[in-house]
């Protein structure tokens, strides 16, 4: 029975071998088919390996992310509206020559105060002295020649023409006489009200002609804050509503809302605003850079730092929450900002706000929430 069972398989045996490795000496057919077998084991340990390899690897990518998530509490706020702008003096003004002339003499210096109707620049008189005393004289000839008009037209040696022309004389003279007078005052440029100078344009032997520039004179108060809002800002705004103004040096000074522009510059389409500030000291200079800060409306708000905001894929500014496990992108507005925060709205009264790891999750992702305050939860 067992030489029949080994004839079976020596036959099947050279039947599905291949005449090569059936010329092979019996031994080497041993040695390779042992070799064979190794490597079909190592193989498999391989795939098993790999395939271990990549379900751990799975597991790792499917692993939840950890996050930090602070609690906050919306508490009424005042809405603030925020405009960037700069100081500016209210009054200040290039003060100009109304007669043509030399400069005879200068009453300043720049950086100095004067006060109003002081004399700033000085023309000299020329003839206008000799002119103004003739007109003088003129009229004293006239009023003269009037009297003795009305006593002959009394007598009825005047007639009611004549007595009209005498009073017309007279009064031409009193106009050119007047018009002297104005001639010499205008020879002496005064300011129009109190201020520092701030520029000066001539020196002593100059000639100024009408409308040449003596000195600019800038009123030290009260001082404007002066910025520009948008078409959806301007309807909050009213003049007399309390504001503020902050300096690049960090100074704030309080102050409130002048005047709101009924009409919008036709290339920006935004609105002047005008905020009126106190300058008792004269500290504030024109031109500075400054934000003016308007209560506008009473909201509730949370505060956070800038930082925690991002962008949605709609270029919505928000923040990302966590509810259940569960990111959510929630819009926010700003109601105020400031240097070390932000106060916001639209968010719940009470919420979880990821404030680490919040550029590394996404809308309806799964993540463990660790609470800043309440220790960790999920």
């Amino acid at each position: 029975m067992f030489a029949n069972f080994k004839a079976v398989v020596a036959g099947l045996y050279e039947r599905f071998m291949p005449g090569f490795w059936l010329r092979l000496n019996p031994k080497y057919q041993w040695a390779f088919g042992i070799a064979i077998l190794v490597v079909l084991y190592l193989m498999t340990g391989l795939l098993h390996f790999g395939a271990s390899d990549a379900g751990k690897a799975e597991a790792k990518t499917t692993e939840i992310p950890a996050v930090r998530v602070a609690e906050l509490t919306a508490s009424l706020r005042n809405a603030t509206l925020t405009i960037r702008g700069h100081t500016q003096a209210l009054h200040q003004v290039d003060v100009r020559a109304e007669v043509d002339g030399v400069v005879e003499a200068l009453h300043f210096e720049r950086g100095g105060h004067v006060k109003q109707g002081a004399v700033l620049c000085a023309i000299k008189l020329n003839d206008r002295g000799a002119r103004a005393a003739q007109a003088r004289a003129q009229v004293d000839q006239a009023a003269k020649e009037l009297d003795v008009a009305r006593e002959l037209y009394k007598e009825g040696f005047r007639s009611k023409t004549q007595m009209a022309e005498a009073t017309a004389s007279y009064e031409a003279a009193k106009a050119g006489a007047s018009t002297m007078d104005i001639q010499l005052a205008n020879t002496k440029i005064r300011a129009p009200f109190a201020g520092v100078v701030e520029e000066r344009y001539v020196d002593v032997g100059d000639y100024m002609r009408a409308g040449d520039k003596c000195a600019m004179i800038m009123a030290p108060e009260p001082f404007l804050a002066v910025g520009t809002v948008s078409e959806e800002e301007v309807g909050q705004l009213a003049a007399g509503l309390p504001a503020s103004a902050t300096l690049v040096t960090g100074e704030t000074v309080e102050g409130k809302v002048r005047f709101v522009s009924g009409h919008a510059d036709p290339v920006t389409r935004t609105f002047r605003v005008e905020v009126e500030l106190p300058n008792p000291d004269a500290g504030l200079r024109d031109g500075v850079s400054v934000d003016m800060h308007i209560p506008v409306r009473k909201v509730y708000a949370q505060y956070l730092s800038p930082g925690v905001m991002v962008l949605d894929d709609a270029g919505k500014l928000g923040v990302r929450t966590v509810a259940n496990g569960i990111v959510k992108f929630m819009p926010v507005q700003i109601v105020s900002d400031g240097a070390d925060g932000t106060w916001v709205a639209g968010l719940p009264n009470k919420v979880g706000v990821i404030v680490v790891g919040q550029q590394f999750v996404s809308e309806g992702q799964r993540v463990k929430a660790v609470y800043e305050k309440a220790g960790a939860r999920s």
